[in-house]
C-alpha cells in the first residue's frame, strides 16, 4: 500500500483512505515478555465511565479499557489483572 494523502478530502476520497488504513497489515517484530512489560498513567478519567461498563458518560455506546483508562497499578501483573477486567466488564455489557 502506497502511503499518502488523499488527492481530494471528499468523503469518497477519506471512505478510500479509512479503507486502506483499516486494511494494513501491522505485526509485531517481537516482544521483550513480561519481564519487561510497563504500563503508562493517564488516560480516559474514570469518573468519566460506567464503572459497572466501562462506557463513556458522555457517549452512549463508547467503552474504554485497560490502559487507555486512567488507571494506575504497582508493577508485578496488577495492571495486566486491570486490562483484563475492565475488558470482561465491557464484553459482558455489549
Amino acid at each position: 500500500m502506497d502511503l499518502h494523502t488523499p488527492t481530494t478530502w471528499t468523503n469518497v476520497a477519506l471512505r478510500e483512505v479509512e479503507r486502506e488504513i483499516h486494511q494494513w497489515p501491522i505485526l509485531p517484530s517481537g516482544t521483550e515478555g513480561y519481564a519487561k512489560a510497563e504500563v503508562t498513567v493517564g488516560g480516559v478519567d474514570t469518573a468519566e465511565l460506567s464503572a459497572k461498563t466501562m462506557e463513556s458518560r458522555r457517549v452512549p455506546g463508547l467503552y474504554f479499557i485497560g490502559e487507555v483508562v486512567d488507571v494506575t497499578g504497582h508493577l508485578g501483573g496488577f495492571n495486566f489483572q486491570w486490562a483484563w477486567a475492565s475488558g470482561a466488564a465491557a464484553g459482558r455489557a455489549l
